[in-house]
């Protein structure tokens, strides 16, 4: 046994402790200590042992490592994390699942210095004041809840959103309850068709552009997410139930794929003074923190990352809200010109990032049963149509990317562009749905961004004994 090592402690902090789907919160009070052990643990287990506990996702990823304990919980709270589910690993070893992950305990080598405590409860009201900064900004976020107005979305969404004989999901558009009887629309054609004739004479001057943007559009059209309608406006005295989304190109020439993107203006002002988006609700904000999000992702040691390919227009729109989504377009600049409107969730709209999150997440629960290890990534390891996730293990970053393609896809929802730091997690996948065929073969076509950060998976351990 080591030297007894004896600390006087003067302050005290209060916290919060979170539990990893966010759904428990837990109060407590810390002890303010110089130190509380020396690095731990002590040894450095093999990988045969560590091999033991390989299929459990652990609430610290990285426990056979020595390092500083930050925390120390008491056993008052323990009654509160701890879970139902154990497992006896070996003779010496026991998991106990818990609301953080699961934890390891079990016969250790005898060197460990004691520490004892002597607490005096002295105010400092300056440094109770850092202390509470410095836990609000390291605690992790709480869910908002949800305003009159969002509670309107969410209960308009579950109890109109239904799914096709394919299993795509439908959607309708959250339009404000006082449209259109105080909040109205009005005539929208003539300033889209305007745009969209300057735009198409802008287009014309850049050489491949103009075809490039027809490209796009055309193949709206041939896979269903646009069709010809009528060139009149629907409307009631002076109420519309039509809109014209203006549009126009964004070129983004460092994309390996799509260069160009087709921009949809739902804000464009109508006659009446009100756009699109004045009479729809925005809706909740469904998206995850992105720094928690890339943090969760990097305690991985196999990750995996893809995007969900046209997302937006997976999402099938009711009929009787296509007319509010119309376009002017035209291939050729000596044709005529033509009217459409669009079937699907439309970028542009106010509405569509809540639309496009919600149904990932009401997938994730109609698979929750099926597919289990894609439920959590759907709710809560996607940023808008961006897949980051992993495993402890090849084994299980493997077959949870697997499951999570099978999710997507009964949806209709086709997982594109899949990348992964190690080339075993990729086995199964298609040549056609990896990002490039040589990647993790070459240094240069082994880089590639995710949520705009530079990620180079050959600089990450590509086996489990490193």
């Amino acid at each position: 046994m080591g030297g007894r090592v004896v600390q006087t402690s003067k302050k005290l902090c209060s916290l919060v402790l979170v539990s990893n789907d966010l759904s428990t919160r837990i109060k407590a009070q810390a002890i303010v200590l110089p130190q509380l052990t020396k690095l731990l643990p002590k040894f450095q287990p093999t990988q045969e042992q560590r091999e033991k506990w390989s299929h459990l996702t652990l609430a610290d990823a990285n426990c056979h490592s020595p390092s500083e304990i930050d925390l120390v919980i008491g056993s008052d709270l323990i009654p509160q994390i701890v879970l139902e589910r154990v497992e006896k690993l070996s003779k010496n070893l026991l998991a106990q699942n818990t609301i953080f992950g699961w934890i390891l305990s079990g016969q250790v080598p005898n060197q460990i210095s004691s520490f004892s405590t002597q607490v005096d409860e002295v105010s400092n009201e300056n440094l109770d004041s850092q202390l509470r900064k410095f836990w609000e900004l390291e605690e992790i976020p709480t869910p908002k809840s949800l305003n009159s107005e969002d509670r309107v979305c969410e209960d308009f969404y579950i109890s109109t959103t239904s799914r096709t004989s394919d299993g795509r999901y439908e959607v309708r558009l959250p339009f404000k309850h006082s449209f259109p009887d105080q909040l109205t629309l009005g005539r929208s054609r003539a300033p889209a068709l305007q745009q969209f004739l300057s735009m198409e004479k802008n287009l014309l001057k850049k050489g491949e552009l103009k075809s490039q943007y027809d490209q796009v559009l055309e193949e709206y059209i041939t896979l269903g997410h646009m069709e010809e309608t009528t060139s009149y406006e629907k409307s009631s005295g002076n109420k519309y139930s039509s809109f014209y989304l203006p549009h126009h190109a964004v070129v983004k020439p460092e994309k390996r794929t799509t260069k160009v993107r087709v921009v949809f203006n739902a804000s464009k002002k109508s006659t009446s003074g009100n756009s699109l988006n004045d009479v729809l609700y925005t809706g909740p904000t469904l998206q995850p923190d992105l720094m928690l999000l890339i943090r969760k992702w990097r305690t991985y040691q196999f990750v995996f990352n893809g995007d969900v390919e046209k997302m937006y227009r997976q999402i099938l729109l009711h009929d009787e809200d296509q007319d509010y989504q119309r376009i002017i377009f035209r291939s050729s600049p000596k044709g005529p010109i033509q009217d459409f409107k669009l079937k699907t969730v439309t970028f542009g709209l106010n509405c569509a990032p809540y639309l496009a999150i919600r149904t990932l997440h009401e997938l994730s629960k109609d698979i929750k049963d099926t597919l289990p290890m894609a439920f959590p990534i759907l709710m809560s390891e996607t940023y808008v149509d961006d897949i980051i996730s992993g495993g402890h293990s090849i084994l299980s970053a493997s077959e949870t990317l697997s499951q999570v393609g099978q999710a997507l896809l009964s949806a209709g929802f086709p997982l594109k562009k899949i990348t992964a730091n190690h080339p075993d997690i990729l086995k199964t996948v298609p040549i056609a749905d990896v990002l490039d065929s040589q990647f993790l073969e070459f240094e240069k076509a082994s880089t590639t961004k995710t949520l705009g950060i530079q990620w180079n998976a050959i600089h990450i351990p590509l086996s489990p004994s490193q």
